[in-house]
């Protein structure tokens, strides 16, 4: 059918040409037919005598049936674009070959580049982000070069899905893409461009939701790393090795705003990804595929937390210690206030925490939210611990009234014994003993113990271990009277009374809380910003 095809038009043709030279007045009784072995025709005179010769190649095609890149000049581009892939020259499910100078094949370089036109809904949740760029692709591909057929061309082939499905294109794939696709209204948003030396330019606009493993260690003064990855999806390293684009690999559309972050930068790698039975990265295929990443670095904006939630923290923990300028008896006043404050720095905290994802370590804001917990909480128990010692009946005996003694007589209680079974007896009560039995051995002594109030506070039992010191000061100090004349001075005690401790208690934690708050705070702020 192709060779039948082939004569007919040879035949048209030859019917032409001669039309024209009769019109030059050519004799065609001195011309005759010669075929070529090119698939030629030619005319030529039948003698000697005549001094023309004329031959017309009308080769459209080869004999394999082949179109024809002679008259590239002269054909559309869409005529040059079927002309260049058709199934004689071009197979399109076959990948283009390099060979290095000793005749080997060597990998493909598809050299890539990446514009951002938008990033949005970095969610700390759900660990995710969302991007729109531009992602361009760049190789060679030698079958698709037609500056041979068209030297003087310099413009190239351009055009969208349509000569995107006529040419080979590499598989490249997002590694941690949740969803992608490509843009567009009327028509997908992809442009294939064919250079005349066979550089082959394929932009497409996308969009993808990507996974971004965040660390919230720092949470909220953290700075994330989310990183975009391509791979080559069905050739290894052996048939296609990605890279970056020298220049600009990525770059960001100046009107690039984000909400709760603010971009300091990226960074862009190339690696090697292996595939085996173990890590199943490409279904069934194994060896080693090439990878490129780019990594978006940013940081946090805090403005919104320490307006929101720091400073209104701060605030919540100072109204809790107005509890110290009340009396501990004031139990309603006291109390409401406590529980106010607890429970509204708790629902400041979950309005926080609701939007970070639950994570198995322990982040900045909960520890400051521990910390702020443990200071409302700790004014509460300060306000029953000085209640309790409002409500007790007895004083405090003291030493000194210093905070050492009050805080030891506070919390350590003295415990007092009272002697029921006798009492160590004295060398006077032991002399006048043994003065009677020697007078009269037949009496009987009792000797009946009288209590004495010292300072009008002391109890019973308070005046009888006194009496008992007292004894036992005198004597020992009886038996050193013959080395030294001097006597020890009797000892002195303070007393306050249990209102006196509370107020005491309440003064000093006046100072107490404020300084430890302060001192939390610099520690805190101190590893936020310089670890």
């Amino acid at each position: 059918m192709t060779h039948w095809r082939m004569d007919i038009f040879r035949f048209v043709t030859l019917f032409g040409f001669l039309g024209l030279t009769t019109s030059f007045g050519i004799d065609l009784s001195d011309l005759q037919l010669k075929l070529g072995a090119n698939g030629s025709v030619m005319l030529a005179p039948k003698n000697n005598s005549n001094t023309y010769d004329v031959s017309l190649n009308i080769t459209e095609t080869v004999s394999s049936g082949c179109p024809s890149l002679m008259n590239a000049a002269s054909l559309t581009q869409m005529e040059l674009v079927i002309r260049l892939t058709d199934s004689c020259r071009y197979d399109r499910m076959v990948p283009p070959q390099k060979f290095d100078e000793n005749g080997e094949p060597v990998a493909i370089p598809i050299y890539a580049r990446f514009y951002i036109y938008v990033m949005k809904n970095l969610d700390s949740s759900d660990l995710q982000f969302n991007v729109q760029g531009l992602l361009q692709l760049r190789y060679k591909d030698p079958r698709l070069a037609f500056s041979e057929y068209m030297p003087h061309r310099r413009q190239p082939i351009m055009g969208e899905q349509g000569l995107k499905q006529l040419i080979w294109v590499p598989h490249i794939f997002l590694t941690n893409e949740q969803t992608s696709s490509i843009l567009g209204t009327s028509a997908k948003d992809e442009l294939t461009t064919i250079y005349p030396d066979g550089t082959i330019l394929v932009s497409t606009r996308l969009q993808a939701t990507l996974y971004c493993w965040m660390n919230f260690q720092k949470f909220p003064f953290d700075e994330q790393k989310c990183t975009t990855i391509l791979e080559s999806w069905m050739y290894n390293t052996s048939v296609v090795e990605l890279h970056w684009e020298t220049n600009n690999a990525v770059s960001f559309d100046t009107q690039l705003q984000l909400t709760e972050y603010n971009l300091i930068g990226s960074l862009y790698n190339e690696s090697i990804r292996v595939s085996n039975g173990t890590v199943m990265t490409h279904g069934a295929l194994e060896g080693n595929y090439s990878t490129i990443s780019f990594s978006v670095l940013l940081t946090r904006e805090v403005g919104y937390y320490v307006i929101d939630y720091f400073l209104p923290s701060v605030m919540i923990v100072t109204i809790s210690w107005v509890t110290f300028w009340l009396q501990a008896d004031q139990t309603p006043a006291r109390t409401t206030l406590g529980c106010t404050t607890l429970l509204s720095f708790i629902t400041l905290s979950l309005s926080q925490e609701n939007n970070l994802s639950k994570v198995s370590y322990v982040t900045m804001s909960e520890v400051w939210f521990l910390v702020c917990t443990i200071f409302i909480f700790g004014s509460l128990v300060e306000f029953a611990f000085v209640n309790t010692i409002w409500r007790r009946n007895n004083d405090l005996q003291l030493k000194k009234r210093t905070t050492k003694y009050i805080v030891k007589s506070t919390f350590v209680p003295h415990i007092k014994k009272h002697r029921r079974h006798g009492y160590k007896r004295t060398d006077s009560t032991m002399s006048t003993t043994s003065m009677d039995r020697s007078c009269s051995p037949n009496n009987t002594v009792i000797t009946i113990e009288t209590p004495i109030i010292i300072g009008g506070s002391l109890s019973r039992e308070d005046s009888a271990i006194s009496l008992d010191e007292n004894d036992e000061n005198e004597s020992s100090g009886g038996s050193s009277s013959g080395d030294s004349t001097k006597e020890k001075p009797p000892q002195t005690f303070a007393t306050m009374t249990p209102k006196e401790v509370s107020l005491w208690i309440d003064r000093k934690m006046r100072f107490v809380f404020p300084l430890a708050f302060i001192l939390f705070n610099a520690l805190f702020w101190t590893l936020v910003y310089c670890l």
